[in-house]
């Protein structure tokens, strides 16, 4: 099944734990008190095990997260600066199917027959 390529920084925070160990200099820009959490999506890249890696057990999924966020070091006034504006953050995450991650990983499945559906209507 597809997943959504949209979430809100709630989600991502309290559900995926997807910010654990990046470095506060990369969120300083989204963690920011005037960011209502529930309101702010931000794009993300959800595959089911897009290397077809053997998990550990049989009963195992897993599911890669990625997604961009802000360079503090890009300068876009210094023309010789070799700093890319964004940096992409991968998050690996293997989980028992039936656990709570997959059930958080269950509501980020979107239903593309119903969309297309909607567009023949």
């Amino acid at each position: 099944m597809p997943y959504t390529n949209c979430i809100n920084l709630n989600y991502a925070i309290n559900e995926l734990d997807l910010f654990d160990n990046i470095e506060f200099k990369y969120l300083k820009t989204l963690l920011n008190p005037s960011v209502d959490y529930d309101d702010y999506d931000f794009e993300v890249d959800i595959q089911d095990n897009p290397d077809n890696e053997k998990p550990r057990f049989e009963t195992y999924c897993i599911t890669v997260v990625k997604f961009d966020l802000k360079n503090p070091n890009y300068d876009a006034e210094d023309p010789w600066s070799r700093e890319n504006k964004y940096i992409r953050f991968t998050k690996r995450y293997e989980y028992n199917g039936s656990s709570i991650m997959g059930l958080n990983f269950g509501n980020l499945w979107t239903d593309e027959e119903s969309e297309y559906d909607s567009d023949e209507e």
